[in-house]
């Protein structure tokens, strides 16, 4: 073989059958069942966001962003994760699912929908 020693290439990361996709995933709560409100769920949130990275872990999300507005009683966190039912389950093992109601949407980037409608046009043109 003329001196060349064939190597073997060994891939070590695991391999998802499907790449990780952005969700947003949009909450809001009564005034009553607010944390800044109720003594109760105050101390839920609390709980809860010191167990979040176990949490997301747990699931195989990954946090990008976490938004709220406390006069509107409202919320949307993005996230990276498998599938919208990662999402779910994380929504339900953090315990937000108590005292929200939830929206889960897949998402995607703006220069996405460009390419998307540019391509539409060559195939249309």
């Amino acid at each position: 073989m003329g001196g060349h020693t064939r190597r073997k290439i060994v891939i070590t990361q695991r391999i998802h059958p499907f790449p990780m996709g952005s969700y947003g995933i949009y909450g809001s709560h009564s005034p009553e069942s607010c944390p800044l409100n109720n003594v109760e769920v105050r101390r839920l949130v609390i709980t809860m966001a010191e167990q979040l990275d176990k949490v997301l872990t747990k699931n195989n999300i990954k946090m990008l962003q976490q938004y709220h507005s406390g006069l509107e009683h409202t919320f949307v966190w993005i996230v990276n994760a498998q599938d919208a039912h990662s999402v779910q389950n994380f929504m339900v093992d953090s315990g937000w699912i108590k005292f929200n109601t939830l929206k889960i949407v897949p998402l995607s980037t703006y220069q996405n929908l460009v390419e998307i409608c540019k391509n539409l046009e060559i195939r249309r043109s």
